[in-house]
């Protein structure tokens, strides 16, 4: 049930850094400015945004996996889409991308919260959240090398491809893991603010919520702009993916273990005190220059990883215990959806700031300060 859950979820991952792992290269040959892809992955989490609050209703009329095979077919015409190579196929391919990739989540959530114990539900979520950075180091690793061999487009295509196999081969489990869809026999409603007002009204979600924004825009601010910083400092397309694979490679086995941490110590300590390493690597990223070692890029990369793409397991664990049964896929949509927020907001203003000021420091700068803020409010005694 988690590998396959986790299988989908990581293939999406990767099909949504496609583009922006392979930035430089689809700019040199489309001739669309290379900092564009912050505009592209804001789209993509901005409708992520919404569509993983709506994901209760379609979860429960399709069922998880067969959820996930809609999902899965929404992702291959996005790619097919950006194969295309103009601002058409662009745009198209980042609606195609949001609309898969917000309800994933939400909806593999509910699967596990019917499964996982109380006692281990932070390792178990933690576990599962896994797919987004190994989705993120099958984008950094694999993607430019497939552009090497078949060229960007075909690199695009064959993602395609592996997203189509892998909704086949899922269709065996399907019968044993999908709930029966339910049929509804009055039009249905997809409530986009009830997973807002669930949290806001329920006890120790408030903070919950604002880290979920925060952090959120530190995540998807790294994984999407990050190989592109590092080509504005020379680094070529491989040596970036690789930098960016090396960090969410980090972030799998961190994610297992801050989650065995949460289980047994506070896990809003646990959130605060990754928040502060967030905050302490953006920082670093303001200051990069050309001259400095590559080991120590690494490790600023790394301590992105081990923070901004570990944190995830925990809030959903922390929320989903703090809620009532029938509000578990509400307040798992809200998080998620909170998340996506903060990952529209962080990659928009990435390309807003670039534009403006042709350099990318005041964005991490401020990034700083925005990670540092929910992790003073979690660490408040209770």
């Amino acid at each position: 049930m988690v590998v396959s859950t986790l299988a989908m979820q990581a293939i999406v991952v990767m099909a949504s850094l496609t583009a922006p792992v392979l930035a430089a290269v689809i700019a040199a040959d489309s001739e669309l400015p290379a900092h564009l892809v912050g505009y592209y992955s804001g789209a993509i989490y901005g409708l992520a945004a919404l569509t993983s609050a709506a994901a209760p209703y379609p979860t429960a009329r399709f069922g998880v996996i067969r959820l996930h095979q809609i999902l899965l077919a929404a992702t291959a015409l996005g790619l097919g889409a950006l194969a295309l190579g103009n601002s058409t196929g662009f745009i198209l391919s980042a609606l195609l991308l949001g609309l898969a990739y917000g309800p994933i989540n939400p909806a593999s959530t509910v699967l596990l919260a019917r499964f996982a114990p109380p006692h281990a539900r932070a390792r178990i979520f933690s576990l599962k959240q896994t797919a987004v950075p190994l989705g993120g180091v099958l984008a950094g690793s694999a993607t430019p090398v497939l552009a090497i061999w078949l060229g960007w487009q075909g690199a695009a295509l064959a993602i395609a491809v592996g997203c189509v196999l892998l909704g086949v081969i899922v269709q065996r489990w399907r019968a044993a893991l999908d709930a029966a869809p339910s049929q509804p026999s009055v039009r249905p409603r997809v409530e986009l603010g009830r997973p807002m007002r669930v949290m806001l009204a329920t006890s120790g979600m408030r903070d919950i919520a604002a880290a979920s924004f925060a952090f959120g825009a530190v995540q998807f601010s790294f994984s999407a702009v990050f190989p592109t910083v590092l080509a504005g400092l020379g680094w070529d397309v491989v040596e970036a993916g690789l930098a960016l694979s090396l960090a969410l490679l980090l972030s799998v086995g961190s994610r297992i273990f801050w989650g065995w941490a949460a289980d047994l110590i506070a896990p809003r300590s646990v959130l605060s005190g990754l928040g502060l390493v967030m905050a302490l690597a953006a920082t670093a990223t303001a200051f990069l220059q050309p001259d400095w070692p590559k080991p120590l890029v690494l490790c600023v990369a790394a301590a992105f990883g081990i923070s901004a793409s570990a944190w995830n397991g925990i809030a959903i664990a922390e929320v989903v215990r703090r809620a009532e049964p029938e509000d578990i896929p509400a307040v798992s949509a809200g998080t998620i959806a909170l998340t996506f927020a903060g990952a529209l907001a962080g990659p928009l203003a990435f390309s807003v700031a670039a534009g403006l000021f042709e350099t990318f420091r005041p964005f991490f700068l401020i990034l700083a300060a925005v990670s540092a803020l929910p992790s003073f409010l979690l660490a408040r005694p209770r």
